[in-house]
């Protein structure tokens, strides 16, 4: 099969699940600004609300990477691995960052990424936005993955395991990017048209 081929499928399997009532924009971004809200209320001041949005930027770069290396695992083993085995991988993420180093080690490699702005209030509005993104994509992975593994799925999902697990995975992130771009676009747009 070709990469074009691959990229279709890749987008019919992200369109299908994408159009389900639970992928709502709007449901998915007061989902999502109620995460930020309860990360706000816990901290005293904007500061530390900048920190906190980091290190849970620096957490979904965790379940991502977690995500990640499973579905490779299932592409390079080409095996339909039982998806309660992918949810308690990914439920095991906190316990798994809580107990090394993961946000110490990780969190100066973000920085420069959330902390932008010329002042704090700016600083702040980017790194909800980066925030809102990062959690997106780490969404769209999860659900992707999730549909991959499905059995109903099974005999249209095969076909991804005729490629180089980098080939897919690459292709995966791409459509996980440009669908949580466009959500926000289609966010702005109806903000802005209030």
């Amino acid at each position: 099969m070709s990469i074009e081929l691959l990229s279709n499928n890749t987008a019919e399997v992200f369109h299908a699940f994408s159009s389900q009532p639970h992928w709502d924009k709007v449901e998915r971004e007061e989902g999502i600004k109620n995460i930020l809200t309860k990360i706000r209320e816990d901290v005293g001041s904007h500061e530390e609300y900048l920190e906190a949005l980091l290190r849970n930027v620096t957490f979904q770069y965790a379940n991502t990477n977690t995500a990640i290396s499973f579905f490779a695992q299932c592409i390079e083993e080409e095996q339909f691995f039982p998806l309660e085995i992918f949810h308690s991988l990914m439920v095991d993420v906190p316990k798994q960052v809580q107990e090394t180093n993961f946000l110490a080690e990780n969190m100066p490699r973000f920085q420069q990424l959330v902390y932008q702005g010329s002042d704090i209030k700016e600083q702040v509005i980017h790194a909800e936005g980066v925030f809102f993104h990062t959690k997106l994509v780490n969404d769209l992975l999860v659900e992707f993955i999730g549909t991959f593994l499905q059995p109903d799925n099974r005999d249209f999902m095969v076909n991804f395991m005729e490629y180089s697990t980098k080939v897919v995975i690459d292709t995966v992130m791409n459509l996980c990017q440009t669908y949580a771009n466009h959500i926000i676009e289609e966010l702005n747009a109806i903000h802005s048209a209030r």
